[in-house]
């Protein structure tokens, strides 16, 4: 299902094609694999079946997951295994060769033309509500997409780094001036970016 309004939002629902594995799983590098692989796939498909537009510069990607059961969990362990392959369809195509030549292609829709802070801000992961089992066996995404394109950054920078347990932000003036913010898991890093880029609107660029 997708829902499109003026503001240029897009809400793709998705079915878990496989279990929700967060980090804490640790599985198998072939079943992380197999996990990741339909994650990417069925994001793909959904794109494609909502008619997605492709070559956007730049998009705020939030996804909410909804489990079959209540539990206490933390955002920021459904990234490896359900967050980033999300992302990844829906940045571009990538392509691998190993080394007895034979090339693996992995999907890649072509909304954005890559994945960094340049292009995406986000993905914002946070959990939703319980959902019916019968309905969704294995839980739902919704992943929701909002068209960041054409808003003047006025020469500020976001880099983004991501480590086990935490992120790290850095936001850069055109003077610049950087600081580095490191946040837990997946929360929005927008207000800090926002406070900072008020502190430095005076900043120009220097020679």
């Amino acid at each position: 299902m997708t829902i499109m309004t003026e503001t240029r939002t897009w809400t793709l629902s998705i079915p878990a094609p496989e279990r929700m594995l967060s980090a804490n799983s640790k599985p198998h590098h072939r079943v992380a694999g197999v996990v990741r692989k339909a994650w990417r796939e069925a994001t793909y498909l959904y794109a494609q079946q909502a008619k997605l537009p492709t070559g956007l510069d730049r998009v705020r990607i939030d996804i909410v997951l909804h489990h079959t059961v209540n539990r206490n969990r933390d955002d920021a362990n459904w990234h490896p295994y359900v967050g980033k392959p999300i992302t990844d369809a829906l940045g571009p195509e990538r392509r691998a060769q190993s080394r007895n030549g034979a090339v693996r292609i992995d999907a890649g829709y072509g909304l954005i033309p890559d994945d960094n802070p340049t292009h995406l801000d986000g993905p914002f992961i946070s959990l939703g509500e319980k959902v019916s089992r019968k309905e969704y066996p294995r839980g739902l995404a919704v992943v929701t997409i909002v068209d960041l394109t054409g808003q003047p950054t006025d020469g500020f920078e976001t880099e983004r780094r991501v480590m086990s347990a935490t992120t790290a932000w850095t936001f850069r003036c055109p003077a610049r001036h950087q600081v580095v913010v490191t946040m837990r898991g997946q929360e929005d890093p927008g207000p800090y970016r926002d406070l900072f880029m008020s502190e430095h609107a005076g900043c120009e660029v220097t020679s």
